[in-house]
This record gives structure tokens, sequence and C-alpha cells, in this order.
């Protein structure tokens, strides 16, 4: 007896069905940036709160996008001149303080404010300070969409004053009490210069250099000198002097006064008026 067996053999078509994934293609870029705050041009080192420049970076199409920006500064956080750098840093809206000069910002509300700041009591002179802002826009898979260029620009005016240490008013009398011939008098106040910039000081006196009667005026005068930061002057005539601005915003100028050795004078009063007047050097 034989057993016959049949294999029927079949034949299909198997089909692997994948599920269609689609992503939505982000067409985030850089929109208008904003100056919104500027006070860096009036900073000097005696003020007591921080010099500010803000920023608004816009965003426009992020709507399916999950985005950062990163903001870098070509000198590295600094303002260079022509006689200086100043170090500056960084605060955002996302982030309270950004301690490089390569960083990423968040966006919020499409938008990151940034601001660059000089820390008070920084030294600065005045003068023209620039940088520039790379500012790049990068999607969730560290893409780049898109960039900007920002140029900063900074012009720091100027700003001398000048004061007699001790006093409140531009009008001071210094009296010497008894004047002896030859004397040298050291009991006088300071000149005050507060700068940040190369100063120019000029010094003249009324009389010429000398202390005249006030009864007699001319007929009797006393001949005397003039001590300005180490160096004795001839008031006879208008002196000039140049100081240079190191970073030292304060300047402190004794003054001395040196009598001739005078004789036969009257008995009264001697008197005399100088003159400081002091102006910022421009180059």
């Amino acid at each position: 007896m034989s057993i016959k067996h049949t294999i029927t053999l079949i034949s299909g078509l198997a089909l692997l069905i994948v599920p269609c994934i689609s992503y939505a293609e982000c067409d985030g870029q850089l929109g208008k940036v904003e100056h919104i705050f500027d006070d860096f041009e009036q900073y000097h080192a005696l003020q007591k709160v921080d010099a500010k420049k803000q920023l608004r970076v816009n965003v426009i199409n992020d709507e399916q996008c999950q985005l950062h920006i990163i903001l870098s500064s070509e000198n590295q956080a600094q303002l260079r001149g022509a006689f200086q750098s100043i170090a500056y840093q960084f605060r955002s809206n996302a982030q309270q303080l950004l301690s490089s000069s390569i960083s990423r910002l968040q966006l919020i509300d499409s938008t990151v404010e940034v601001e660059l700041f000089i820390p008070a009591g920084t030294p600065v002179k005045s003068g023209l300070y620039t940088d520039r802002l790379q500012i790049k826009l990068y999607d969730q898979n560290k893409q780049l969409l898109d960039e900007r260029q920002l140029d900063i620009e900074t012009q720091i005016a100027p700003r001398t004053s000048l004061s007699v240490l001790g006093y409140n008013t531009f009008a001071h009398t210094i009296n010497l009490g008894g004047l002896t011939p030859g004397q040298t008098y050291t009991m006088l106040p300071s000149l005050k210069v507060v700068t940040n910039s190369d100063i120019k000081l000029r010094v003249s006196s009324d009389n010429k250099g000398k202390l005249i009667h006030s009864l007699y005026k001319q007929k009797y005068a006393i001949d005397y000198s003039l001590e300005l930061a180490g160096n004795w002057l001839n008031l006879s005539q208008d002196t000039q002097h140049t100081f240079s601005y190191e970073g030292q915003t304060v300047f402190l100028f004794p003054l001395k006064i040196q009598l001739a050795n005078f004789k036969e004078q009257a008995a009264g009063e001697y008197k005399d008026t100088i003159r400081f007047q002091i102006s910022p050097l421009h180059y």
C-alpha cells in the first residue's frame, strides 16, 4: 500500500506597512535687531551704576521650530579703542549673567533680549570704541538657519572737572598769614581733577606773579612762585601743562607758594589772584 504525499506550494506576497511620519520644515529666520537702550557714551568711572546697551533680537517663522541663538563677540567681549580696550559683560532675559564671550540664548516669545554692560568703576578713557557681534540662529538639530553681524560703536565723551580739595565753591581765598622773605608755604589746598581724558591745565596770575599791596598797589609788590605737580611755575606769563590719562580717574595736585627775598616793604595786606582753567585734549 503506497501513500502519496501531496505538497502544495502556496506563494503569496507579504506587505510590510510602515507608517510615514512627516516633520514640518523649520523656516525660522532672524528678524529685526532693535536698540532699546544705550548709555555707554555717557559712562564715567565714578558713576555708581553699570553702563548698559540693550538689544532685542526678533525671530520670525518660528512656530514649528525649537530654536536657540548663539551670540559671540569678535573681540572676546571687549570694546577696542585707540588707547585701551574696555571689557564688558553680557546679561540676557533668560539668564542672569553670561560669563563667556560666546553664549547660548533661549528665545522667549520669539525674541531674545541681551544687555551689554560695563561694570561701574571700570577706568575708561574717552574715545571711539568698537566691537562686532555675531548672531547665529540654530534649530534643535544644531543646523544653522540664519546669521547676522552687528557692529557696536561707542564714542565715550570726555568728562573733566576741576575743584579745590575741601572747598565747595569756584573761588577760594587762601590766607598766608605773616609774610616772611624767602618763605615756602606748604599748607595750601590741592587741586582735584576728575577726568577720563588727557588734559591741558592753564595757569595765570592777575598780577603776573606778584603779591600787590592792597592800598599802594604797584608801589609795593612781592614776587612769588607757585609749585604745581612738582614744578615751580614762573607766573610772569601764562603757562600751560598737559597731563596724560593712564587709567587714573582722579588727579590731586598739591600747591606750594615760595616768596622772593623781599625787603623794605610797607606793612599791610598783599594779594594776587591765580586762575586755573582745565580742558580735555582731543586727538
